[in-house]
């Protein structure tokens, strides 16, 4: 007999209510064993299918024992007694084994062994048989007399009654001869008419109580085969009748609860097939952590994923994961054995194995009793998701950076991940173009062209975005266009004040000579002459003030610059507030991943959703106070060209003044011409004054060419803010041409300016003819 080594003294106690249950075939190999076996047991189930059923037996068990148990067996017996088996440990359990055989069609198929927890007095009842067994002081069958007697109360039916027969035919036939040899007839038939009367009436019985006991064999075996449609005669009023009834009544609950069996079975596989064909991947491992049962979706995912496992462990083999253990998904299982092993209520986790992202959530599986038979685990593989993830965030980071030409690759992408990714690049290709378009109009205005729009469709902050820009450019178009009007006009002004100061220089000069024409003369005119030096004075006086309205008008145009500048940095501003924009459309992207992640995490709660729709509104408002800015500035920006517009009116009235000044010299020049008019009689007498009136009318000529100077630098510099202006390419083309033609004039007259400061007085005789029409020309002026 096979020995089992090693054993301990620590026994393992059956729950109660427990029941081990076990197949064999013909010749004891294990063909199926129940949870509740392998866990007491604690051989896996692959150790104990396949293995011989002794490799549970423990050594204290006699030979004789199960010697008994073969033997019952093969005459086609059940068998049952306390039984003392052994743990994979060493340790001991005691069970009440109950072994029969399992017909089918009349034939043993095989051995079913049902075990149950043995009370106290059982364990010590066959501890003590066992000893004496082992010692050889007892027997498993009786010997001698008491097997002899055992035989006898064992003999079938038919025997014992033929016996019992026998007994009492032989008196009968004694007392029939006796009555025969006394020729008492009536007496010996009668007895002869009683005996058989007896017989048959026995014959009956037996033969009603025989039939009826293999009716019952019959019936039985046929439960025992799962045939539960039997006929039995309820109708018997005797014990018999009674035997039937509750034979009938077993086989109906019989099969009740196999219906029952087959109804719960039939929903475990109901269970199983969906299981077997649901999306999840599900596998189930028992407490040991073996796994016993893996659907469709979970074996295809590890086959699959199996090359890829197999670089970080090398053993991995898809096919072969039925029967095997979770811990070979770890290179150190303890700890994860350790979580998994205390388990109670729900577990996730995150592995990577060989490159494959796998979360898995594990749940205990329990019985009625609230006891752990098993833990069901799904695994989900999210190394797609995680490549997609990694994808969006390049692209995420990419677009915050400023890069806007990177996509994510289309190829491989379906169902949901399909459609986000191509919402992405819809979104990225959204803001790229409006960049595009605010960059293109932005670098136009730059380089001075406001000619340039945004024509492209856009909705919402885009489309706003787009008519802001639209309208400033617009706005900055109608001012530029008044401004350089008003320049053309300062430019003309400055002009015509130069020319006139120039053709004041001229008749200067010519006074001057006429003046030392006639100095003999003017020398009885020295009043006059002196005069005519006080309305000089007042007329360097009204030059002064001329000048200093040119610089007036000089610094109205400084300002009329400063405003432009405003008008700059005013756009720069616009420029802040689209970054802003621009930041708000990053988020809103960030938060619609979000919104997609969690949506996918939440499943039908759907918790996140309020937060994300929450700073969406903040994101909403942000752009509402970014709109409310740019029409603060674009305000700002016309209160700018407003100031602008005074600026250059201001300019106006000073020219104005100017002009007024000038009308003013040329009154006092006529007063001068008529004095000298009036002592031209004298001229002989006042030489030395004319002579003196000569000198002060140099004077008043070289004050002139400088009055003539600063009106051709004022013309520079309005010229000079003219072609400033001509930078910037307006929808108006007309004044450009202008800003040329008079940029040339300005430069003749300040040719002229300069040749006749640098020229010496002509001084030559003059006839009184000339003299007239000098004064004549100095009346035109």
């Amino acid at each position: 007999m096979k020995l089992n080594h090693p054993v301990t003294d620590r026994e393992v106690l059956m729950k109660p209510g427990t029941i081990l249950v076990t197949r064999t075939n013909l010749k004891g190999i294990i063909t199926y064993a129940n949870d509740a076996f392998i866990e007491i047991s604690g051989f896996s189930k692959d150790e104990l299918v396949g293995a011989n059923h002794n490799m549970v037996r423990h050594p204290d068990m006699p030979p004789a024992a199960f010697e008994d148990l073969w033997n019952c067996l093969k005459a086609g017996r059940p068998w049952t007694a306390p039984v003392k088996n052994r743990t994979k440990t060493g340790d001991y359990y005691w069970v009440e084994a109950n072994v029969t055989p399992v017909f089918k069609n009349g034939k043993v198929q095989e051995y079913l062994s049902v075990r149950y927890a043995p009370s106290r007095e059982q364990i010590q009842q066959a501890e003590s048989l066992y000893e004496k067994l082992n010692a050889n002081k007892a027997t498993i069958r009786p010997t001698g007399i008491n097997a002899l007697i055992k035989k006898l109360l064992e003999l079938g039916l038919w025997k014992k009654v033929g016996i019992i027969y026998l007994i009492f035919l032989l008196p009968t036939i004694n007392s029939i001869y006796d009555h025969y040899i006394e020729q008492k007839y009536p007496e010996m038939f009668l007895f002869l008419g009683l005996a058989g009367f007896a017989s048959i009436l026995g014959y009956s019985v037996i033969r009603s109580v025989v039939k009826a006991l293999e009716n019952s064999i019959r019936i039985s075996y046929r439960m025992a085969d799962e045939q539960f449609r039997n006929t039995i005669d309820l109708d018997r009023g005797d014990e018999i009748g009674d035997f039937y009834r509750a034979l009938y009544g077993m086989q109906v609950k019989l099969n009740s609860d196999l219906a029952y069996s087959k109804q719960v079975a039939s929903e475990a596989m109901r269970i199983k097939q969906a299981l077997d064909n649901v999306q999840s991947c599900v596998m189930v491992a028992n407490n040991d952590l073996d796994i016993i049962y893996m659907n469709k979706t979970v074996t295809d995912m590890f086959q699959n994923a199996e090359a890829d496992i197999r670089k970080q462990l090398p053993d991995f083999n898809a096919s072969k994961l039925m029967g095997a253990n979770i811990d070979q998904f770890h290179k150190k299982p303890a700890h994860q054995r350790g979580l998994l092993a205390n388990l109670s209520s729900t577990f996730s986790s995150a592995l990577v194995i060989g490159g494959r992202h796998m979360n898995i959530v594990a749940n205990p599986v329990k019985n009625d009793e609230n006891e752990r038979i098993g833990i069901v685990v799904e695994w989900l593989d999210r190394t797609h998701e995680v490549k997609i993830e990694q994808e969006i965030a390049s692209i995420v980071e990419a677009v915050k950076v400023g890069e806007l030409s990177s996509r994510i690759e289309m190829a491989d992408k379906q169902g949901f991940f399909e459609t986000l990714s191509e919402g992405i690049n819809e979104l990225t290709d959204v803001i790229e173009n409006v960049f595009r378009d605010v960059g293109s109009t932005m670098q136009s205005m730059a380089s001075g062209d406001l000619t340039n729009r945004i024509t492209s469709d856009y909705q919402g902050v885009y489309l706003n975005c787009k008519n802001d820009i639209n309208t400033t450019i617009d706005k900055l178009n109608e001012i530029f266009g008044q401004v350089s009007e008003s320049a053309h006009f300062i430019n003309n002004s400055s002009q015509e004040i130069a020319s006139g100061n120039n053709n004041l220089s001229q008749r200067a000069e010519q006074q001057a000579a006429n003046l030392q024409q006639t100095a003999a003369s003017m020398e009885e005119l020295t009043s006059t002459v002196k005069n005519n030096a006080d309305n000089a004075q007042q007329a360097n006086a009204v030059a002064n003030n001329a000048r200093e309205l040119a610089e007036k008008g000089g610094n109205v145009v400084k300002a009329a610059v400063s405003a432009m500048q405003e008008i700059n940095e005013s756009s720069n501003k616009i420029a802040d507030i689209i970054s802003v924009i621009d930041e708000i459309a990053f988020q809103t992207n960030l938060l619609a991943l979000n919104a997609s992640v969690e949506a996918a995490r939440a499943g039908e709660q759907g918790r996140g959703f309020s937060v994300v729709a929450t700073e969406v509104r903040n994101l909403a408002q942000r752009s509402a106070t970014a709109a409310r800015e740019s029409k603060e500035l674009i305000q700002t920006s016309v209160q700018k060209v407003r100031a602008g517009t005074e600026f250059v009116n201001e300019t106006g009235k000073a020219l104005n003044e100017i002009v007024a000044g000038v009308q003013k010299v040329g009154d006092i020049v006529a007063q001068i011409a008529d004095a000298s008019i009036e002592q031209s009689a004298g001229i002989g007498q006042v030489n030395q004054a004319v002579a003196q009136m000569d000198e002060i009318t140099q004077q008043n000529a070289a004050l002139a060419e400088e009055a003539s100077a600063a009106s051709v630098s004022m013309s520079d510099l309005s010229t000079n803010m003219v072609e400033m202006l001509a930078f910037f390419k307006t929808e108006k083309k007309s004044g450009q041409q202008k800003v040329v033609h008079q940029a040339d004039s300005a430069s003749v007259v300040r040719a002229e300016a300069n040749r006749m400061a640098s020229s010496p007085a002509v001084r030559q005789p003059s006839s009184f003819k000339q003299t007239s029409q000098a004064d004549d020309e100095w009346q035109d002026f």
